[in-house]
């Protein structure tokens, strides 16, 4: 029998559906804590009256990600039944984990510099240290004590490789790591006999009359309803790096000021608003994984980008023409982006003796594995030239600075007075605004002068859900929400209110692997046999 669904029910989902429609008991729709901004999500609710197909399952993942990829796999291996949904046809499957580079390491430092004595313990202290307790320390120690377990089993178990570094290592013809590491989980499952559901969004959780979760509703582009009858349900859906409402919601920060960088648009806060509706707490929705300002429009590993707008001897300035930090902050990107953000625009305005230095002597401040510090890049010139050839609106060239300020919307008086300022503290040997190092003090007075109109970029969300040592979702009560988990970006608990790339890098995809994991072993071992 079907049981229909008014528009009204679709949209506010206060419908309670009896136990022969949805074949799993008594199982209830919970109301929905966000409004999506999706128009299509209108197009199809007035579509919308049944539900076309049902599956059952032990564990059913929500998001074909990292997190979600490891779940499914975890569980598999253990002998469940499990299922996966996606919003995404499957050329999507993996989602804004096919551009992931680093699988992480249980060590402290930077992605060249890493410290591992005391390994475990050691990495434990660095994180907590970093974000000063903001993290949940519990967490945060098992997560350090099993890191490593979970890497040896991606390895052994997944068939992904990796440098000492953490790097994923490329395909055999040039495919990018985090796409030969998707591609070998997925296919890893589809031989475990994980079923996969593509196009099918996730958007409302089955309850039964005693709170415990039981399964998921989901919907495709056409408006069909799909239902997925499970003991447990693992939110892996992404974040809501793509939600415009959420982000300024939960961050302050205008949506139009930022860019998603590697988004597949998908990561709309799905699995978020259904741990919601079953009262769940939130565990610093506000830290984002920023990652400096970028051209948008071209190669962001481009001389272009990472010699025009990422060093620290040149000169950064806010939409009314005024320098706001200490440069070198872009070596951090959370220090960038904690300051990028309180900005409306970012510039960035350099002269020709800079491009000449960058050809013949190279970056001073290094980009992950773009360009090494001393390396000349004789191609800077030409990338520049090319950019302002085709009427590129973010790269300016001008023979005056106050020139350059018309051409950038900045008030050319009050940009040539705070470049005039900045060349005086050059000359002074020090800066007397934000104490950048004298070193990284350079003189702005070659023409011609080149700006550059920039936006701060972001990978995703990394605070979500509050989740415990098992993964398992916190009530309000702070109580564990009967068989629900969550994992990756939905997950909040590894980090504070800031991403730890400085002394943790990778740690977003090791987060994703370690809760997926975690999720998996906890259901299939520990909650499902209680049932």
């Amino acid at each position: 029998m079907k049981q229909d669904l008014s528009r009204r029910s679709f949209l506010l989902g206060t419908t309670t559906l009896g136990a022969a429609a949805l074949a799993a008991g008594a199982l209830s729709l919970t109301p929905k804590a966000y409004a999506s901004d999706d128009a299509g999500d209108e197009a199809a609710a007035e579509g919308a009256g049944s539900i076309t197909a049902t599956y059952d399952c032990d564990f059913v993942v929500c998001g074909s990600g990292t997190a979600g990829l490891c779940a499914a796999n975890r569980a598999a291996e253990l002998g469940a039944k499990v299922i996966l949904v996606d919003v995404n046809t499957e050329n999507g499957v993996g989602g804004n984990s096919r551009y992931v580079e680093n699988i992480g390491n249980v060590a402290m430092g930077t992605d060249n510099a890493l410290e591992n004595v005391g390994a475990a313990d050691h990495y434990y202290d660095g994180l907590a240290s970093y974000h000063r307790y903001a993290s949940n320390a519990i967490v945060t120690r098992r997560y350090a004590d099993d890191g490593e377990k979970v890497r040896a089993w991606t390895t052994d178990v997944q068939g992904i490789t990796y440098n000492a570094k953490g790097k994923y290592d490329h395909g055999e013809n040039g495919e990018s790591g985090g796409m030969v590491a998707i591609m070998k989980m997925y296919e890893l499952a589809q031989d475990q006999g994980v079923e996969f559901l593509f196009d099918a969004r996730a958007y409302q959780l089955l309850t039964t009359d005693d709170g415990a979760v039981a399964g998921v509703l989901c919907k495709t582009r056409t408006g069909d309803i799909i239902q997925v009858n499970a003991k447990a349900v693992d939110l892996c859906t992404g974040g809501f790096a793509a939600n415009k409402e959420m982000f300024e919601h939960y961050t302050n920060v205008p949506y139009d000021c930022v860019i998603p960088r590697g988004s597949m648009g998908t990561q709309r806060g799905d699995g978020i608003t259904m741990g919601l509706e079953q009262n769940a707490l939130l565990h610093h929705p506000e830290a984002v994984n920023y990652c400096s300002w970028i051209l948008p429009g071209h190669y962001n590993k481009s001389a272009l980008t990472v010699c025009g707008v990422n060093q620290a001897d040149e000169i950064f300035l806010n939409q009314d023409g005024r320098r706001f930090c200490d440069e070198s902050v872009i070596k951090d990107w959370t220090l960038s982006g904690n300051i990028g953000s309180q900005q409306q625009h970012v510039f960035a305005i350099i002269d020709q003796a800079f491009v000449d230095k960058i050809m013949t002597e190279g970056v001073v401040t290094r980009r992950a594995n773009y360009f090494e510090p001393g390396e000349p890049v004789p191609s800077f010139q030409e990338e520049i030239d090319k950019a302002i050839v085709r009427d590129n609106p973010r790269v300016f060239k001008a023979d005056t600075i106050e020139e350059l300020g018309e051409m950038l919307g900045i008030d050319p008086a009050a940009l040539k007075a705070e470049v005039d300022k900045y060349n005086g503290y050059c000359d002074d040997g020090y800066d007397h605004d934000f104490l950048k190092d004298p070193e990284l003090l350079r003189k702005m007075n070659t023409p011609p002068y080149y700006g550059f109109r920039c936006l701060l970029a972001f990978y995703g969300t990394v605070g979500g859900l509050k989740v415990d040592e098992y993964a398992r979702v916190i009530r309000n009560d702070f109580k564990p929400i009967p068989g629900l988990y969550a994992g990756g970006s939905d997950a909040g608990a590894l980090f504070g209110p800031y991403y730890d790339v400085s002394c943790a890098p990778g740690s977003t995809q090791l987060w994703a692997r370690v809760s997926g994991y975690w999720a998996a072993e906890h259901a299939v071992n520990e909650y499902i046999p209680t049932l």
